[in-house]
């Protein structure tokens, strides 16, 4: 099972992304939606028309500021984004740039509510 928490930028979660979020059919070309702000963007308007979902996203945690349950402790810096659904209450997902934590949230997102 895939951790969208955890999941690393790069091909396999762009095609995901694709698939599952944006509802396009293999062997359409993928935008690198993990690495490339202006492609996770689009990312973004999409789920912002979800029903019954909140997607704040992305924002950026500052080494002040403490997210330590989610492995990033005051010192340390991430960008993330929040979710919320009625199965997902809430849920915020770190990365280490803003096009991941779109994509990780997203991704969760798809995992507990299905394809398009």
């Amino acid at each position: 099972m895939i951790d969208p928490a955890k999941i690393e930028a790069g091909r396999e979660l762009d095609r995901l992304i694709a698939e599952t979020v944006m509802g396009l059919k293999p062997g359409e070309s993928i935008p690198p939606y993990s690495t490339d702000i202006a492609a996770a963007w689009t990312v973004v308007e999409t789920m912002i028309h979800k029903d019954g979902a909140y997607f704040g996203a992305p924002h950026f945690k500052h080494k002040h500021q403490n997210l330590a349950s989610l492995g990033y402790p005051e010192g340390t810096e991430c960008w993330y984004c929040v979710i919320n659904t009625k199965l997902l209450n809430k849920v915020v997902i770190c990365a280490d740039t803003a096009p991941l934590a779109i994509c990780r949230v997203a991704l969760l997102w798809a995992i507990n509510h299905g394809p398009l």
